[in-house]
């Protein structure tokens, strides 16, 4: 008869979902990728499935219904994720006919050569000019600019109320001596520090429209920011505990067996036949997973059955 023990897998998936979202926000925030649709819920859902793995280490069977809803949920943030594979691996945009040239003392682009792993360089606390175009006279017009956090759209400027443009310009220029402003107003909005790679999106309408997005990426020392360093202690905290579970629950999992086998012998016979071992070794894993101290020479739940 073999050694039944339940997998518990909601310990293992939540610590993988932390994972997930921590090395998210350290890839955004040293610059190598967007926090977007793809990067953050894909790692919420890969690092969910690893987590549920750990966590069912060194058992033998699972109920299947203990799994199935936190599996779900990974599988389902990996799906989600790759739904954002097309605009995370294609260029910046721009609909409508208009068009945008951006200038700073590190870089320059016109939007449309912008992508995730070539972004357009700012410096956090620098210079930025641009100049703008559109195919029509926008005249009483509303405007949006958004930043976009895990494929959701956070509008941090725009008017509510019809601008007039009474001149007729279709061109339109300016620039700003430091960005610095903007940074700590996006931060503010958001809730998300803001460094490294992101995506600008925004859109003008008056009698036309015009919209488009591009990747801006603020250059800074990888972990400068405070979000940064949370990001980094809490992925190692994790991964940490991973480790624990799996290490844990594999020297249990010996435990269970060797005490099943110390029972048997005392009672005169083997493993198979012998009445009520699963449910003790069952019993014993659990207690002594849950009571278990390292550098402990007593093993929690197992004084019962020896």
């Amino acid at each position: 008869m073999p050694v039944k023990r339940n997998s518990r897998p909601w310990l293992g998936f939540f610590v993988g979902l932390i994972l997930g979202i921590a090395l998210a926000i350290i890839f955004q925030q040293a610059g190598w990728w967007p926090l977007d649709q793809l990067l953050l819920f894909g790692m919420m859902g890969v690092f969910g499935l690893v987590g549920i793995l750990v966590g069912g280490a060194g058992r033998a069977s699972v109920r299947f219904i203990v799994v199935l809803i936190p599996l779900l949920l990974a599988i389902a943030g990996v799906a989600y994720g790759a739904v954002g594979i097309p605009d995370a691996t294609g260029n910046g945009e721009l609909k409508g006919g208009c068009k945008v040239t951006s200038i700073t003392p590190l870089d320059s682009t016109i939007v449309t050569d912008t992508s995730a792993s070539d972004p357009f360089d700012v410096a956090p606390d620098g210079p930025l000019s641009w100049t703008a175009d559109s195919p029509v006279v926008f005249m009483d017009h509303l405007w949006n600019i958004y930043v976009e956090v895990g494929g959701f759209k956070v509008r941090i400027a725009g008017n509510d109320v019809p601008e007039p443009n009474e001149d007729g310009e279709t061109h339109n220029e300016g620039n700003v001596a430091s960005v610095s402003g903007y940074v700590q107003d996006v931060t503010y909005r958001t809730g998300d520090e803001l460094r490294g790679v992101f995506v600008v999106s925004g859109d003008i309408t008056g009698g036309a429209t015009c919209s488009g997005f591009g990747f801006v990426r603020l250059v800074d020392d990888p972990f400068a920011s405070l979000l940064a360093k949370v990001a980094l202690g809490l992925a190692i905290l994790m991964i940490i505990i991973l480790i624990i579970i799996f290490i844990r629950r594999s020297y249990m999992a010996e435990v269970a067996v060797d005490t099943a086998v110390v029972v048997a012998a005392a009672d005169g016979g083997s493993l198979d036949g012998v009445e009520g071992v699963d449910q003790a070794v069952d019993e014993a894993v659990d207690d002594a997973i849950e009571g278990y101290e390292p550098g402990s020479e007593d093993l929690p739940g197992t004084d019962d059955l020896v």
